[in-house]
Parts: C-alpha cells; sequence; structure tokens
C-alpha cells in the first residue's frame, strides 16, 4: 500500500517519491497493466551465434595457456566460442614472429593430456573450442620448402589433429607462406590507436631480402603444399576435423624470394580443385583484412568469395577485420574505422546460412590496454550487434 505524508494537515496529501516509483512496478506484478508498459519486456532471447554449432558464431582467440580471470572476462562479454593457440617451444615463438616456424618441430608436440585439461578450464566458463592454431606444426620449413624430415613433422601435425578430433574440436587453422614479411611500420591512426602498416614500396626498397639459400617458385610452393594435403587430409577425414587455410598476407607476390600463391581467388580455387583433390575437409579461413588489403587485384570481392565457398560450407573461420585502403598502402583499423562496410559482409554470412565462426585476429594498440580486454570487449561488440542485426534482417 502507498505511504501517504500526514506533515501537511488541511492539504492534498501526495504518495511518498519512494511509493510513486514503486506503483507501476507493483501494478505490473498483480496483472493490472503489462510489464512492457513500463520498459520491463522479457529479456532478449538467445541467438544461435551464442550457443549452437550450426549457427554463425562470435569467437575469440585465446591462448592454451590463458588464465582463469581471462575466461572469465571472455564469459563476462557474453563469448561462448573461442580459436585456441597452442604453443609449442622455440618453433612456436618462430612461428609468432611471422614467416615459417624455423627448420623442423622439436619435442612432442601438442599433449593429447593438454587439450583434455585445456577443455575442462573452458568448460568451466562456458566456453568450447572452435578452432584449434598450432601454428609451430604446419609453418616448419622442412614442411613449407620441402626440406629433408618433412615427413616426421606432418606425423607430429596429424597426431595434433587426431588428437583434436577426440575432443570434438571442429576446425583447424593452417596457412603456407613461408618467408613472409607481414609490416613494414607500426603508425598511429588518425583516431589515435596504434597499428601495423604495410607499404609495397617501402618493402620493396628496405626490407626485402633472400631469406633462404635460394628462391622458390610458385611450382615449388604449390609442389610442397600438395605434398601435405596429401599427407593431412586423410588424417583430417578420419578424425573428422576441418581445415581452415588462411591466404597470404598481405597479398603479394614474391616476397623474400618466395612465391606467394594464396593471394586471390584463382589461387584459392587451385588449391581446392587440384591441390585437395575437391576433398570436402579442405576449407577456407577467410580473412577479410587479407582480401580487402588486395582489393580489385583479388579476382572476387569478400561478397563474390562468400556467395562462392561459403555457400558450399567451405568457409569455416573469418577473421574479421578492415583496413584503411587497399594496396599499395594500408594499415589496420577497427571494424568500423576502415573503408568496407562490415555490416554488408557480415549479411552476407548470414544470407549463405554460413556456420563459420568470426575472430577479431589482430589488436590495434589502445591506451592502457596490455592485455588486449578493451579491444576484444570494443570489437566483440561491434561483431555481436552486427550478427544480431543480419539475424533479424535476413534470418
Amino acid at each position: 500500500m502507498a505511504h501517504f505524508d500526514n506533515k501537511a494537515p488541511g492539504r492534498p496529501q501526495m504518495p511518498a517519491r519512494r511509493s510513486i516509483l514503486k506503483l507501476p512496478l507493483m501494478a505490473a506484478a498483480y496483472g493490472i497493466v503489462p510489464s512492457s508498459a513500463f520498459g520491463l519486456a522479457p529479456s532478449r532471447p538467445a541467438h544461435p551465434d551464442e550457443d549452437t554449432e550450426e549457427g554463425t558464431k562470435i569467437a575469440t582467440m585465446v591462448s592454451s595457456r590463458a588464465a582463469n580471470d581471462e575466461l572469465l572476462f571472455l564469459r563476462q562479454i557474453g563469448l561462448r566460442w573461442v580459436h585456441v593457440s597452442f604453443g609449442g617451444g622455440e618453433a612456436a615463438r618462430a612461428a609468432a614472429a611471422g614467416g615459417a616456424a624455423g627448420p623442423g618441430l622439436t619435442g612432442s608436440g601438442v599433449p593429447y593430456e593438454e587439450l583434455v585439461v585445456l577443455r575442462e578450464r573452458l568448460a568451466e566458463h562456458d566456453l568450447k573450442i572452435d578452432c584449434a592454431v598450432w601454428n609451430a606444426g604446419y609453418r616448419t620449413l622442412k614442411i613449407q620448402l620441402g626440406q629433408p624430415g618433412r615427413d616426421e613433422d606432418i606425423d607430429k601435425f596429424n597426431e595434433f589433429l587426431t588428437n583434436c578430433g577426440r575432443l570434438g574440436i571442429r576446425t583447424a587453422h593452417i596457412d603456407f607462406h613461408p618467408g613472409n614479411t607481414y609490416t613494414t611500420n607500426m603508425i598511429t591512426t588518425p583516431r589515435g590507436y596504434t597499428a601495423r602498416e604495410f607499404s609495397v614500396d617501402d618493402f620493396r626498397k628496405d626490407v626485402e631480402i633472400r631469406m633462404f639459400d635460394r628462391d622458390y617458385s610458385a611450382d615449388d610452393i604449390w609442389a610442397n603444399y600438395t605434398y601435405f594435403l596429401k599427407a593431412v587430409l586423410p588424417v583430417a577425414e578420419k578424425a573428422n576435423v576441418l581445415l581452415a587455410h588462411h591466404p597470404d598476407d598481405p597479398p603479394i607476390s614474391p616476397m623474400n624470394g618466395v612465391a606467394k600463391v594464396f593471394i586471390n581467388y584463382d589461387g584459392y580455387k587451385h588449391a581446392e580443385d587440384v591441390a585437395a583433390g575437391g576433398n570436402k575437409y579442405w576449407g577456407l579461413c577467410l580473412c577479410l583484412g587479407t582480401w580487402l588489403e588486395g582489393g580489385d587485384t583479388m579476382g572476387k570481392d569478400p561478397a563474390g568469395m562468400i556467395q562462392d565457398f561459403g555457400a558450399r560450407g567451405k568457409i569455416r573461420t573469418f577473421h574479421f577485420r578492415n583496413v584503411s585502403s587497399p594496396l599499395p598502402r594500408f594499415h589496420e583499423t577497427y571494424q568500423d574505422d576502415g573503408y568496407a562496410d562490415m555490416y554488408q559482409i557480415m549479411r552476407e554470412i548470414r544470407k549463405v546460412r554460413c556456420n563459420a565462426s568470426l575472430i577479431p585476429d589482430h589488436y590495434p594498440g589502445i591506451v592502457s590496454d596490455t592485455n588486449h580486454r578493451i579491444d576484444n570487449a570494443y570489437m566483440i561488440g561491434i561483431m555481436r550487434q552486427m550478427l544480431r542485426r543480419a539475424y533479424d534482417e535476413v534470418g
């Protein structure tokens, strides 16, 4: 019952302020008026990106050794899916620095027990692995340059795929660009955050070197990649793990004496039809940043790639990032700060009912954000709202 103020006899008595604020809530609670009339509509139901493997999924990259508070943070910002980057000693550190992972693998790779423990730790925070990334496993020079001992390295990567399959991990990431240079400069963007820049002129004049003992032609790279796939795809199929191949970033060729073959639509079609022989376990990690870097040189724009490969279920993951402009010079940007309309790309993803997982990928440098939590929260929020709008508008 409302409380009336009796301090002013003879004057109309009004409910106290606190009681006035309670009246709509009390009325709604007793069914006198619907709660929605006062902005108290029921919570929005979860979208498929948060709960189902069949839907388009928002994710982010985490280390296999991420601390528990980092996993809790990801849960707090609404994530349910992750891509996990696994270490691996000196080879992994070399891989993280760019290019191939050194002459060959050392140690036993990623033990199955490590995968099990990680899955259990993630499950405590309602997180699931959609893609496993072991750069050191496939970036060795023995594999990518066709050197002696590559079979042993391939065997270790195949063991990793087998273990991923035992745990039900859907996708494993691969790329094939030995001798790569990703960045020519770090800049401060007009909005004030730091980002990597690449300039073809700066690369050719000041950075490029012959990185290995000889040049490697497109035929060399295709031969080594085909050899790798012929050994890996049967294992991936048996393990029921889909491969997601990342394009060469930046999409120019050659670099440092090595031909780059995954720099446009034709390269991907050759990989699918010839190197992979049409095997359904081969597919794409469509890095939108790389594709936007190439601009008109890519053969198809992102929408065209999604309509082709995505409509056939061949795009397994996206790196959902934007850039300032196409080559010959670009810098990376947040999704809302580059030249592409990222929402239109998200619409295309939903039009083909793609069940890929999307991660922000590279992180611009934002003030006081050494662990990328601000970056992650900002970019995940943008991506989630784009995806939910696409679900509402497209289905």
